[in-house]
């Protein structure tokens, strides 16, 4: 403390030595350092609220990033488990299925010819059982009717194949070759 207090009576006799144009002048450039000085440490202050708000900002994306990838997650996680459910439920005769679903839309389902059922590799736990059905001179909102009808029926039940042939004696109908798969959990 006595060396603060020493050096300030040595800059105020050293001041009071001066002229008074000296005084003014030496005040002014006191001034402008202290302004500069001020606009300095402001100006980093500033530099650092600055990079704090941009580091706040990109970590608030990752975090919403974070967000929809879990919503995401978890959407995917419960379609899972619909479909497990489905595998698991009991097994589908595919043949009535396909059968009444044509019935009840009023279309002759005769030509049916079951398909072998097909497990995949020995690590695959799922078998798949398929029909193939043909249907002659069907006109094009009943068949896109069936085909909703079909996969939108119990368990999993997917159209793996559709040929579409056109008639020449009847333009707006067609002959179809429809490709049936159900799908169930081994064991």
């Amino acid at each position: 403390m006595e060396t603060f207090a020493k050096l300030r009576a040595d800059v105020e006799a050293w001041f009071a030595r001066m002229a008074p144009r000296e005084r003014v002048m030496v005040s002014a450039a006191a001034v402008a350092v202290l302004v500069f000085v001020v606009f300095m440490g402001f100006t980093g202050v500033q530099r650092r609220i600055a990079a704090r708000e941009a580091n706040i900002e990109r970590k608030t994306q990752v975090l919403s990033q974070v967000g929809k990838l879990a919503q995401g997650y978890r959407q995917a996680q419960a379609e899972r488990a619909q479909l497990e459910a489905k595998l698991k439920g009991p097994p589908l005769q595919l043949m009535s299925f396909v059968t009444q679903t044509g019935r009840r839309l009023g279309i002759e389902v005769n030509d049916l010819r079951p398909g072998a059922a097909a497990a995949g590799n020995a690590s695959d736990r799922v078998v798949e059982d398929t029909v193939e059905v043909n249907l002659a001179r069907l006109d094009l909102p009943r068949l896109a009717s069936l085909l909703q009808d079909l996969e939108r029926g119990p368990g999993v039940v997917k159209v793996r194949r559709l040929a579409v042939r056109t008639r020449n004696d009847d333009p707006m109908t067609v002959d179809v070759t429809i490709l049936v798969a159900t799908y169930q959990l081994k064991g």
